[in-house]
């Protein structure tokens, strides 16, 4: 199976961009498993008006918010529906902005200990480190990521353990993202087929 970063496409002209999500602290949409997290209606601002997307991250801590098309693309995947559901969809409120639909939060609780340190480039946080040394040992940037598919367990949609920001998808949340005309979303490849200046 191919594997994916899925990132907020920059290049969509006059896009809104979303804010913070009040009353909570968002970086725990990136590690929920850090604490529990209850059920909620979440509501956040429209930092600057614009075109709505499909898939757009919000606020300090890129929490990805999806339309209900985006949404409802990946009903049918293990992660999404019940027994094994470890991706949450809850409903956002966007504050200022008469939206021509209905919003999620994504909630990935699925975590991945895949990089192929071998094939990829990085940096990691070391104890010395003057701003982070209590994340000595993680992945503090990426210049060439490739992940072992072997490593993944057949996830579809899941976070790099130690690089919490990396949210990596499968070719098949590609197809039904591209299948359904999402827009807002593109896809970087991990699977060691990019070709990077040294």
């Amino acid at each position: 199976m191919d594997y994916y970063l899925l990132r907020q496409d920059l290049a969509v002209l006059d896009k809104w961009i979303l804010g913070d999500i009040r009353h909570v602290d968002n970086w725990k949409f990136s590690d929920p498993l850090d604490s529990f997290m209850e059920p909620a209606a979440y509501v956040l601002d429209v930092r600057f008006d614009g075109v709505e997307l499909d898939y757009t991250l919000a606020g300090y801590a890129s929490a990805p918010v999806l339309s209900r098309k985006a949404k409802d693309s990946l009903v049918g995947l293990p992660e999404v529906d019940e027994p094994y559901k470890n991706v949450v969809f809850e409903s956002v409120v966007i504050e200022g902005k008469k939206t021509s639909g209905s919003y999620y939060i994504m909630i990935v609780e699925s975590q991945a200990d895949c990089v192929d340190e071998t094939k990829s480039k990085f940096e990691v946080y070391t104890a010395e480190d003057p701003v982070r040394p209590d994340l000595a040992g993680c992945y503090r940037a990426f210049y060439n990521l490739v992940i072992d598919g072997s490593r993944v367990g057949g996830k579809h949609i899941f976070r790099l353990k130690n690089y919490l920001g990396a949210l990596v998808v499968s070719g098949e949340v590609k197809r039904r993202f591209e299948q359904a005309g999402v827009v807002g979303a593109i896809f970087e490849s991990v699977n060691g087929d990019r070709v990077t200046v040294a």
